[in-house]
């Protein structure tokens, strides 16, 4: 249970520095069409070679989602729809962003959390992670998948020699990070300008 509450806290610590990170906000050409960026720099190690094309799952130039129930969450989308579809977060807080003008929200849903960044008068979806094993990407990995499961799902390509894939695709970064051998931590980001 430690761990648990302990990987949680540090997923949300990743989220708040990655939001922190950038100084410029997204540019979208309008509510619908977030702009990317795909030179932003993850959290997470890089890995030790660039990818010569897009990860296999995702359609080219689009970028991985995640559906729950009915509802498919994807980043830089326009967070009210989403978040009405949703229904009732378990919990909800908020705080000042240091990377955006405006309020950094995050959600709980029991199975995972969802964060947005604020632009204008619009909140927008930047980070969303899994925190156990009763929801899985579209891909089918999980908390508690092998590595193997997730080089089927992705391709070794994305592997950073160390503890993570870091799936680039679109406007997302997927990462999923490994203990062992074995799935603990996936994570959705939004890469914004």
């Amino acid at each position: 249970m430690k761990k648990l509450i302990s990987l949680i806290l540090a997923l949300a610590m990743v989220c708040a520095m990655a939001a922190c990170g950038g100084s410029e906000t997204p540019a979208h050409a309008d509510n619908n069409t977030p702009a990317t960026n795909n030179n932003a720099q993850p959290e997470a190690e890089t890995p030790t070679e660039a990818p010569a094309e897009e990860a296999p799952a995702a359609a080219e130039g689009e970028a991985y989602t995640f559906t729950y129930g009915s509802t498919k969450i994807a980043m830089n989308a326009e967070a009210a729809p989403i978040l009405e579809a949703l229904g009732e977060p378990k919990s909800y807080t908020e705080e000042e962003s240091c990377a955006f003008e405006g309020l950094d929200k995050t959600y709980y849903f029991g199975s995972f959390y969802l964060q947005t960044y604020p632009e204008a008068d619009t909140d927008y979806i930047y980070c969303l992670w899994l925190v156990d094993d009763s929801v899985t990407t579209e891909e089918g990995i999980y908390i508690g998948a092998s590595q193997q499961e997730v080089e089927d799902a992705y391709g070794a390509e994305w592997y950073n020699g160390k503890n993570a894939y870091e799936v680039k695709t679109g406007d997302c970064i997927l990462t999923v990070i490994l203990d062992n051998g074995v799935v603990n931590s996936i994570q959705y980001t939004a890469v914004t300008q």
